[in-house]
């Protein structure tokens, strides 16, 4: 009879721990924000009065040599990349896998906003080869780009996001990396786009404007012909484009955009796309159409 209690006493043990064990992982699962929630509270946290440097050529070069040995594409997939989240962590990123709400994971690597060294939000897509890169240049300041990006990236989830670490008035300026040479942003979309020979998608926003009716500004004026042929999917979509390359645009055609003028000396696709705060706030309506440029 002691026996029969001893066993069951520690069967009551086992079956206890495992519940025990069981509420931890669920809460775990709990806890873990999705993608969109990540990007989310990130875009948040960017203000005009927040820190802000660009990298050094040592600490960019570095960067790129991890995001380069992760992107899921050519002989070294799925090797071990151990070191290059070492080199990530060592730059002040945060390196984690974040499911979209499809399911679909990602490698998210996010600096720190209240960091001098917020250099960027990366997503790069878990076991897919990208076709595009969706890139946020000016998170929290053109309102809801970020949800624009991530309803293209749900479309065409083999695609890479790329938003910038600081709000574009941080540091007097110095953060507006759609003009910057020297930031993070600039060298993943050249470095991302011309190795892999990749489309860009460069997200933005305009307010209310009493010299432009239109819903979409296209460009640049020198536009790619992949990048002019997203006029007729926005139109049929409903929205009214302005062609930059037929029209004038009043500046807001992206001529001085220097991602724009990269992709341009290496022949490669770069689509400028300015949208109203109404189309911003449905991105829905602009995604599908904007996704056709991954081809």
């Amino acid at each position: 009879m002691s026996r029969t209690r001893s066993a069951v006493a520690v069967l009551g043990t086992l079956v206890l721990l495992a519940l025990v064990a069981v509420t931890q992982i669920g809460a775990r699962r709990a806890d873990q924000a999705s993608l969109e929630q990540r990007v989310h509270d990130f875009t948040r946290q960017l203000t005009p009065r927040g820190p802000y440097r660009p990298p050094d050529p040592a600490e960019r070069d570095a960067v790129l040599g991890a995001i380069a040995a992760l992107v899921p594409t050519g002989p070294a997939a799925g090797g071990d990349t151990r070191d290059a989240h070492r080199v990530l962590r060592d730059a002040g990123f945060i390196v984690e896998v974040a499911q979209d709400a499809a399911g679909r994971g990602f490698l998210l690597v996010r600096s720190d906003p209240s960091s001098a060294r917020s250099w960027g939000l990366i997503a790069l897509p878990l076991g897919r080869a990208p076709r595009l890169l969706v890139e946020v240049p000016h998170p929290n300041s053109d309102y809801n780009t970020e949800n624009v990006g991530l309803a293209v990236l749900a479309i065409v989830p083999d695609a890479v996001y790329i938003e910038a670490g600081a709000h574009r008035r941080a540091a007097d300026g110095r953060a507006d990396v759609a003009h910057a040479e020297d930031s993070l942003f600039h060298a993943l979309a050249v470095d991302l786009s011309v190795r892999m020979r990749l489309p860009q998608l460069q997200l933005h926003g305009f307010g209310e404007r009493d010299d432009l009716d239109d819903d979409v500004v296209l460009g640049p004026g020198d536009a790619d012909p992949a990048v002019r042929e997203l006029a007729d999917p926005l139109e049929e979509a409903g929205l009214s484009v302005c062609r930059s390359w037929v029209q004038r645009c009043p500046e807001l055609e992206g001529s001085t955009n220097v991602q724009g003028r990269a992709a341009a000396r290496y022949g490669l696709p770069f689509a400028h796309v300015e949208m109203s705060a109404s189309t911003r706030r449905r991105p829905e309506s602009v995604a599908r159409a904007l996704a056709t440029l991954a081809g």
